[in-house]
C-alpha cells in the first residue's frame, strides 16, 4: 500500500471515531460540587434482612418496603419547639397520667394517619436509628423491625405456655434527630462523644418512642385480641439467628423516653413511660386506629435507690402488685390495664421486660463500648418456681445490684473509666457496636478496647436462656458478678 493510501486510511478511521463520539451519548460527569455533596451525605442501609427481590415483587406487590428515615436535621430546634406536654407536672401523682397521655398523643399526631411510616407524617418529623441493619439481630425489610429479646413462658399471661420473641422499631423526634446527625454525619467514623456529658447528650425536648411486637397472639395472650399487626421477616425462634420466615407480628408494648431538665433534680434528667396493648378494649374502627388500645402502665423518673425491699411479682401474673411507697415510679390502677409483673420492688417495667429489672436501671447502662450488662447476673440468681420463673432473688446486697438501682445522671457512663455514655439510649450503643464490628471485619485488624474486659451486647431482656439456666443452677454458690467459665459460648 502506498504512503498516501495509508494516510487516507488513517484520516478515515479518525473521522469515524470523531463522528461516533459526537453521536454517542456519554455519561455526564459530576461537577466538583456534586462529588462533594455525594460524600457529605451519609446514606445508611434501610434494613439488613429480607426475602429476595423477585419473591417480594411476586408475592407482596402492594406492600411498601421499609425506608429508614435519615434526613436528620442539621440544626437544633429552638426552645419554642419543645412539646407542650413538658409543662405538665409529671412528678405530681394527680397529674402523671395527664403527662403520659399527652406524650402519647404527641407521638401519635400525624403518625396514625401515616400508619407509622415516618416519612409519610405530615404533622411532625420523626427519624430512625441507623446501623441496626447489621449482624444476626438485623432489622428486616417489611417493617424495619430489629430483633430484641426472648419472652419466657408465662411471662405475659397465665395461659402463655410457649416462649416468644420481641421485635421493635424506634422513632426519634427532631431534637433527638439532630444528635443523630451530629454523631453519624461526621467526616469519617461516627462520633461517640456526642452523647457523653457534660457537654454532650440528648437535649431537652428529646422524645423517643418505640413500638414492640411479638409473634405470640391471642391464643397465647388473651389481651392480644383485635391486634395491631405488622408483616415482618423474623426468625422462627429467638435462639435461631440464621433462618427467617415471613410472619405477622402483633403490637404488645410502647416505650417512651423524654429528656426533661425538670427530672434532673431526681438525679437522672430522663422520664420513661410505658404502655401495654389491650385489644379487649376494641378501640379503633380501622387497623391504624387500633394503637389506641395501648393502655398506660406507668412512668418512672428515678430508681428509688432508697427502697431496697427485695420482692418481685413472679410469672404467671394474675394481679398487678402496686408499690405505693415508691416516689419515682407511678403505676396505673385502672382495670383496663392487663395484670403486669412490673420490675423489682414494683418499679416500672413493661410486659416484655424482665420482672427483676426496671426501665430506668436498664437504660442507664447504655454506654460505648457496652461493658455493662443490661441486666446484671444477680437478676437470675435465687429461688425459682416449678415453671422456671424467678420467685425470689438472693444476691440483692451485692455491690453490682446496689449500683444497678442507683440514679445516674444523663450523659454519665455506667463505667466511666472504660466507656462513654450513650445517654440512656441502648439503640445508640447497639448502632455504634455494630458499626465498629463491621469496620473491624471490613478493614481488618483489632481494637485494644476488645481486650479491656467482657463487652455485653445491648440486648433487651437480659441474657440468653442458656446462660440464665447456668446461673440459676449455680444459685447462692455463685459469687456476685461472676460469670460461668464457659460464658464465651454465648
Amino acid at each position: 500500500m502506498k504512503k498516501y493510501q495509508i494516510l487516507w486510511a488513517i484520516l478515515i478511521i479518525f473521522g469515524i471515531c470523531l463522528l461516533l463520539k459526537c453521536v454517542t451519548p456519554s455519561k455526564p460527569q459530576p461537577s466538583d460540587d456534586g462529588v462533594k455533596a455525594a460524600y457529605e451525605k451519609k446514606d445508611f442501609p434501610d434494613f439488613g434482612a429480607m426475602i429476595p427481590v423477585d419473591q417480594f415483587l411476586a408475592n407482596y406487590p402492594n406492600h411498601k418496603i421499609f425506608k429508614l428515615s435519615q434526613d436528620y436535621p442539621k440544626a437544633l430546634p429552638g426552645a419554642d419547639k419543645i412539646p407542650a406536654f413538658f409543662k405538665i407536672p409529671f412528678d405530681d401523682k394527680s397529674k402523671w397520667m395527664d403527662w403520659l397521655l399527652a406524650a402519647r398523643d404527641y407521638c401519635f399526631e400525624g403518625m396514625i394517619d401515616a400508619n407509622f411510616i415516618a416519612q409519610d407524617n405530615k404533622k411532625r418529623d420523626w427519624y430512625h436509628m441507623p446501623w441496626l441493619h447489621y449482624g444476626p439481630l438485623a432489622s428486616e425489610g417489611f417493617s424495619g423491625l430489629a430483633k430484641e429479646a426472648p419472652i419466657s413462658p408465662y411471662q405475659l399471661a397465665p395461659e402463655q405456655k410457649h416462649p416468644g420473641q420481641v421485635y421493635a422499631l424506634g422513632f426519634y423526634n427532631d431534637f433527638a434527630g439532630h444528635i443523630l446527625y451530629k454523631m453519624w454525619n461526621a467526616s469519617t467514623d461516627p462520633d461517640p462523644f456526642i452523647t457523653q456529658g457534660p457537654k454532650g447528650g440528648f437535649p431537652e425536648g428529646t422524645v423517643i418512642f418505640k413500638f414492640l411486637y411479638t409473634e405470640l397472639d391471642s391464643t397465647d395472650v388473651h389481651y392480644l385480641k383485635n391486634p395491631y399487626t405488622r408483616l415482618a421477616y423474623i426468625t422462627p425462634t429467638f435462639k435461631d439467628s440464621t433462618n427467617r420466615i415471613v410472619k405477622t407480628v402483633n403490637l404488645i408494648q410502647m416505650d417512651i423516653m423524654v429528656r426533661d431538665k425538670r427530672a434532673e433534680k431526681y438525679g437522672t434528667g430522663w422520664i420513661f413511660g410505658n404502655l401495654c396493648y389491650n385489644g379487649n378494649l376494641n378501640k379503633g374502627k380501622t387497623m391504624k386506629d387500633r394503637v389506641m388500645n395501648l393502655v398506660p402502665v406507668g412512668i418512672q423518673f428515678g430508681n428509688d435507690p432508697g427502697y431496697k425491699t427485695n420482692w418481685i411479682n413472679p410469672y404467671p401474673v394474675v394481679k398487678t402488685m402496686i408499690n405505693d411507697t415508691l416516689k419515682e415510679t407511678f403505676i396505673n390502677t385502672s382495670a383496663d390495664l392487663p395484670p403486669q409483673h412490673l420490675g423489682w420492688g414494683g418499679r416500672l417495667d413493661g410486659p416484655v421486660d424482665l420482672n427483676t429489672a426496671s426501665c430506668m436501671s436498664c437504660h442507664q447502662t447504655g454506654e460505648y463500648p457496652q461493658f455493662a450488662a443490661l441486666v446484671p447476673n444477680e437478676a437470675f440468681i435465687g429461688d425459682t418456681l416449678p415453671n422456671g420463673s424467678m420467685k425470689y432473688l438472693t444476691q440483692t446486697n451485692a455491690p453490682a445490684w446496689i449500683k444497678y438501682y442507683q440514679n445516674f445522671k444523663c450523659g454519665t457512663a455506667y463505667d466511666p473509666k472504660k466507656a462513654l455514655s450513650t445517654d440512656f439510649s441502648l439503640q445508640v450503643s447497639l448502632a455504634l457496636t455494630y458499626y465498629w464490628q463491621w469496620k473491624s471485619v471490613t478493614m481488618g485488624g483489632h481494637y485494644s478496647q476488645l481486650y479491656a474486659g467482657v463487652e455485653h451486647l445491648a440486648l433487651r431482656g437480659g441474657m440468653p436462656f442458656k446462660m440464665m439456666k447456668i446461673l440459676k443452677k449455680s444459685g447462692k454458690k455463685l459469687k456476685a458478678g461472676a460469670l460461668p467459665k464457659d460464658h464465651s459460648s454465648f
